[in-house]
């Protein structure tokens, strides 16, 4: 019996270790882009967009199509021919007789060619359009990209901060137990009274409640990693990656602003929908201008029409010609096509404007949000240093009765509460971190 609970208690290990799986930052964001149904339909956005471009740019070349059908024809009478009577010879009878065949069953095999030869350059434009509309959305999936890394960025490091505040919280567990303790002993020695020893207790009990907590959020942070990642909510994951609170190096503001101008997608894809809005402008402006068609057929057909008299067999036949049309008159359709391109090519202007000053509002946000985490870090530090030797002075004072329990719970509060700003500042550095990159376009 003992050997089996051994080996189950070595395969519940085995399956614990396995499920703790080391995850450094850069392995969530490689999971979260395999795994990101938003990428998924972002980058059939993409395929959709190319592949309409190809469609459009199709239309400027030869096509070539072919057609089929047979056709059941009613009887009618034919066409007699009547020669009178001596005609031929003195005495020949009156005789008529059929001037061509009728044919009933019709076939038609046709193939056509048809060549654009001028369309006001309607085709080319729309091409252009098709084109950097495709060019665009390749940005557009950029730019969801960056803000999926942005996502998985936030995510990790608050599971992180949940993982350290949990730690954070077992001490300060261990040091009222510790307190506790101390508080029976010195009660035993006459040294502080029952009042004491359960205002000691209470503390247990509040930092067992705080642990609780902690525990609840650890496991939220890591059901909300697991969802921005993909995977399933109960894959359990350690963190391997720790904040760089070193290098917290300042770029100028000016070449940050540049930098995202330059780099952004958002700005990249909406340049390019200006140029595919201005292209189709053009495109419904040819609209005014003739149509030049090349077109040649090629027929096989039982009986060929352009055979006389019918012949019920399969003859071929060709033609080709120039088609030439101009519109005259269509109640304005045109003008209010190339009114609605216009005023598209407009909206695209104002879109890329409007861009450019959110850009510019995102990047002095997250500069300012960098900044102020930055210099939080040593401030926080510098509050852990000192509360740990507040507690360290105070913890041997308490054992001489030179404070008070009250004094003593206070200053471990105090050492709780700068380790938790302590992580949380760092948490928001690496979160401002990762926010600054994607406004400056660099993620």
């Amino acid at each position: 019996m003992k050997k089996i609970f051994k080996i189950i208690a070595f395969m519940s290990f085995a399956a614990t270790a396995i499920a703790q799986t080391p995850l450094t930052l850069q392995d969530a964001i490689q999971i979260g882009i395999e795994n990101s149904k938003t990428l998924k339909i972002s980058e059939l956005n993409v395929d959709m967009a190319q592949e309409k471009s190809s469609e459009v740019n199709a239309n400027r070349w030869a096509s070539l199509a072919f057609k089929g059908g047979y056709t059941r024809l009613s009887t009618i009478p034919s066409f007699l021919v009547t020669i009178p009577a001596n005609t031929i010879f003195p005495g020949s009878p009156e005789e008529s007789f059929p001037f061509y065949q009728n044919v009933y069953n019709y076939y038609n095999l046709q193939l056509q060619l048809v060549q654009p030869i001028f369309t006001g350059m309607q085709l080319e434009n729309s091409a252009k359009a098709a084109e950097w509309t495709a060019q665009a959305s390749t940005y557009d999936s950029k730019a969801d990209e960056s803000s999926l890394k942005v996502q998985i960025a936030t995510a990790y490091w608050n599971f992180y901060n949940a993982l350290q505040a949990k730690e954070f919280m077992q001490e300060n567990l261990e040091r009222a137990n510790l307190h506790y303790k101390q508080a029976e002993d010195m009660m035993t020695q006459g040294m502080l009274t029952q009042s004491d020893v359960l205002s000691a207790k209470v503390q247990v009990s509040n930092s067992q409640l705080q642990l609780l907590d902690a525990e609840n959020k650890v496991r939220l942070a890591a059901v909300n990693l697991n969802n921005v990642l993909g995977v399933p909510l109960t894959t359990e994951y350690t963190v391997s990656s720790i904040p760089q609170a070193g290098d917290t190096t300042m770029p100028q503001m000016v070449d940050l602003l540049h930098q995202a101008l330059d780099k952004r997608s958002e700005l990249q894809s909406l340049k390019l929908k200006y140029q595919a809005a201005d292209a189709a402008v053009a495109a419904a402006w040819g609209a005014y201008l003739p149509q030049i068609l090349v077109v040649g057929d090629y027929y096989y057909q039982r009986p060929n029409q352009r055979i006389q008299p019918p012949i019920d067999a399969f003859k071929d036949t060709w033609d080709a010609g120039i088609q030439i049309s101009l519109p005259i008159w269509n109640w304005g359709q045109t003008g209010s096509k190339v009114d609605e391109a216009r005023a598209q090519r407009e909206q695209a202007d104002w879109a890329e404007r409007q861009a450019a000053d959110n850009v510019y509002l995102d990047v002095t946000q997250s500069y300012l949000n960098f900044k102020e985490a930055k210099d939080r870090i040593a401030v926080a530090e510098t509050a852990v240093n000192d509360a740990e030797e507040n507690y360290r002075i105070s913890d041997q004072k308490f054992k001489v009765g030179l404070v008070t329990n009250i004094d003593l719970k206070d200053v471990e509060s105090a050492l709780l509460q700068a380790k938790l700003n302590y992580s949380q500042a760092l948490t928001d550095l690496e979160i401002a971190r990762v926010n600054l990159e994607k406004a400056t376009g660099q993620l």
